[in-house]
């Protein structure tokens, strides 16, 4: 019998937090049914998991993410499918990390190309290694945006932005990211993991209800009125003052 070989490993940590590495590291991690297929998996393994509050998702090897696997098929060979197989693999990869309530890092190491940024960019905060490098390289291969990227990029840097960086298909440096506003911070390299693990571990110690309704919140006003997010504003706050645990906490910070 073959051995299956796990292409994404989930390690749980002790304080709230996990890691989620794609371990790919010949093909940079490239998107094919196999890792996505499994990455739907352990998001969904982790999300159900009470002790885990952050999950942080990272590449092994030299990069992040190549993106779509440019060797499986897919884009030659069943060409005419490809709409079908990016709604069954790899958006629902994406619409999990943005609704599940655990609050999801990428820690981008190297190169993230095409979906690999999409994927990156899907997550709640990301962190960049200062060699990191974001080339949206739809245009240099014929290819239209894919996986949310024409969503939330629009969102983050506006329709011009998005269009000169997509059009123009060149790379985007970690500074340049950071200015731009798709990372939250930039480290060296090597200090990649332990800076996103201390700031993970910083997230995971405050209240997962909280966190839960924070996380929420800002998905809503993502393409809500600003009507609309006072009300559901107003609705999660009503619903988690009410907890046991936002009770105890009030009356700790009013107590100092």
């Amino acid at each position: 019998m073959k051995e299956i070989t796990s292409v994404v490993h989930l390690e749980r940590y002790s304080d709230g937090v996990a890691t989620l590495s794609m371990m790919k590291e010949k093909t940079l991690n490239a998107l094919d049914e196999t890792l996505l297929v499994e990455l739907l998996e352990k998001l969904k393994e982790a999300d159900a998991d009470d002790d885990i509050k952050v999950v942080i998702l990272t590449g092994s090897g030299r990069g992040f993410c190549s993106g779509v696997d440019l060797t499986g098929g897919i884009l030659q060979e069943n060409a005419d499918k490809l709409d079908d197989w990016i709604r069954q693999f790899a958006n629902p990869v994406v619409e999990c990390i943005r609704s599940m309530s655990t609050v999801v890092i990428a820690a981008v190491n190297g190169v993230a190309v095409g979906a690999g940024v999409s994927l990156a960019l899907a997550c709640d905060i990301v962190m960049s290694a200062a060699s990191a490098r974001y080339f949206l390289s739809f245009a240099k291969v014929g290819m239209a945006m894919d996986m949310g990227i024409s969503w939330i990029l629009t969102r983050r840097i506006g329709p011009m932005r998005t269009a000169a960086l997509t059009m123009s298909a060149e790379f985007l440096d970690a500074e340049e990211a950071l200015q731009w506003g798709l990372c939250y911070e930039v480290v060296d390299d090597v200090e990649l993991m332990s800076r996103s693990c201390e700031f993970a571990s910083r997230i995971a110690s405050k209240s997962a209800p909280a966190l839960r309704a924070l996380k929420s919140q800002i998905n809503f006003a993502d393409a809500a009125t600003l009507s609309e997010s006072l009300g559901y504003e107003a609705e999660v706050q009503g619903m988690l003052v009410q907890t046991d645990q936002a009770q105890q906490l009030i009356k700790e910070f009013s107590e100092r």
